[in-house]
């Protein structure tokens, strides 16, 4: 006995007809929402910020590892994609298939992996959200207090950038 999965064809209630494809504005834009995100998702702002730093410290040393990384997200989602096409499942129940440790009932070890990452990315959004909240406060402050501080910030940096002239012109 094999553990591999049941991949038996769907019962002929579960097959989907095939839809044309929209004409209109709306239809193409409605059936576009759902792929630009997911194509967002691929490179996200906090791989951004990451990339940035470990190139800042490593240098170019690590450049592979980066667009390995870029390449295999997108044929991950693409196999998604082909996954639940073809089963009419989700992605989950894909992974819930991979072999490997498990829990009864509870999932796999890739599902607990994947939870702990989804946990994981929400507290970073948080870090994200609260940085672009920071930064508008010092661009654009609501209180006289905030507008006060960033006049004396602004003084301060005249003041630094003088004293590097005069230092550089002596």
């Amino acid at each position: 006995m094999t553990d591999t999965p049941d991949v038996s064809s769907p019962e002929p209630a579960e097959i989907l007809t095939a839809q044309s494809a929209p004409t209109k504005l709306w239809g193409i834009l409605r059936h576009l929402g759902p792929g630009l995100i997911v194509a967002g998702s691929i490179v996200g702002s906090g791989e951004l910020i990451a990339t940035t730093k470990t190139g800042a410290e490593a240098g170019f040393g690590l450049l592979w590892l980066i667009i390995i990384g870029c390449v295999i997200k997108v044929f991950v989602q693409v196999e998604f994609g082909r996954y639940t096409m073809i089963h009419g499942r989700t992605p989950m129940d894909g992974m819930a298939e991979v072999p490997g440790p498990r829990l009864k009932g509870r999932g796999n070890w890739l599902v607990w992996y994947w939870f702990i990452m989804w946990f994981a990315s929400i507290g970073q959004l948080g870090g994200i959200v609260g940085g672009v909240g920071q930064a508008l406060a010092i661009s654009a402050p609501l209180t006289n207090s905030g507008r006060a501080f960033n006049e004396y910030v602004d003084v301060e940096t005249e003041l630094t950038v003088k004293k590097a002239e005069l230092s550089r012109a002596a």
